[in-house]
Formats: C-alpha cells, sequence, structure tokens
C-alpha cells in the first residue's frame, strides 16, 4: 500500500452493499454481484467504496435521506448480526467506539490526510448531546446514519439524532 493510498477493510464495503440489498436501494443482480465479489477480510482502495456510493446516488435525485437510511442498515447489520452485540452494551458506548480507536480507523487505513478525522469532540450524557469531530472522506449523511444506527441498536435508547447542517466537519448527536 503507498502511504498516500486511502484503503477501506472489504468487511466495511460489504455492510454497505448488505444494506443497499436490504433496503431494496440497489437492485438485485448489481448489488449481489459486487457482494460477490468482495472478501472481507481484504483491504480495497477508496475507489471500490465510491463505485458503490455512485450506484446510489445516480439512482435518486434527493439521495441524502438514502444514504442517512444505509448508514442506519449499515449499523444495524453490523450490531446484529456481527460483532456488534459482544463490544457495545449502551448506544453510548457506540458513540465512543465509533470515534475512538477501535472503530473507524480499524476500517480505513492510510496517510492521515487521506483517512482524515473522527472523534468525539465533546459529550454530555446528562444532556443527551454530543459532538464529534469529522474530516473523513466519506459522505456525512450516511455518517449520521452510521451514527444513529449505531446508538440505537442496543436498545436502551429511545431517540436518537444527528444533524450536519451547521458545520460540514461538526456531527451533532442528540439522544435521550
Amino acid at each position: 500500500m503507498s502511504a498516500q493510498k486511502l484503503e477501506v477493510f472489504g468487511v466495511l464495503i460489504q455492510g454497505y452493499a448488505q444494506a443497499c440489498l436490504n433496503l431494496n436501494i440497489v437492485a438485485g443482480k448489481r448489488a449481489t454481484d459486487f457482494i460477490n465479489n468482495i472478501d472481507i477480510m481484504k483491504w480495497y482502495p477508496l475507489e471500490k467504496w465510491t463505485e458503490l456510493e455512485k450506484m446510489v446516488i445516480a439512482s435518486y435525485k434527493n439521495y441524502d435521506p438514502i444514504l442517512l437510511r444505509v448508514g442506519i442498515e449499515m449499523m444495524n447489520g453490523w450490531y446484529h448480526f456481527g460483532p456488534g452485540k459482544d463490544i457495545i452494551k449502551r448506544g453510548v458506548d457506540f458513540l465512543h467506539f465509533q470515534t475512538g480507536s477501535q472503530g473507524y480507523v480499524s476500517v480505513v487505513k492510510g496517510s492521515k490526510e487521506e483517512v482524515g478525522d473522527f472523534h468525539l469532540e465533546s459529550i454530555d450524557e446528562k444532556k443527551g448531546k454530543a459532538v464529534v469531530y469529522s474530516t473523513t472522506p466519506f459522505n456525512r449523511k450516511m455518517e449520521c446514519g452510521v451514527l444513529i444506527g449505531g446508538m440505537l441498536a442496543p436498545g436502551d435508547l429511545d431517540y436518537v439524532d444527528v444533524i450536519n447542517d451547521n458545520n460540514p466537519d461538526y456531527l451533532e448527536v442528540e439522544f435521550h
């Protein structure tokens, strides 16, 4: 791997493709073929991820709500059918996990400039508010969905919302 080349772990790409299938976003053969050609234990160039994302974006005029839903579904699958239940016990645990050294940086590798940053800027559990700082190359609406889905998956929170309207690098989280 070149120090400047961003790579994404196959399990992340497979989770994205499976979420599209589960939600009937990218129909049948195209998504199935995509999944069948991904080795979940192999690293792929970011272009493989963007190839799938382009399939989704090309299918919808207003794709932000679709990408939000894909992020939620990806984390639902990760929690219920992957390692999530063994790692996360509470919704707030997911917030710490995803923004720490075990989450985002475990499925993306490359130079610091290419990988970007995804960390918990602040959290107030009593008020149910947090801010995540993100400079990753990924779609922010999809990242909002990842946080919503991961935090709701354990079932201890009744409400989670994430907005990214005020500053493109900040995901504002509200939870109860």
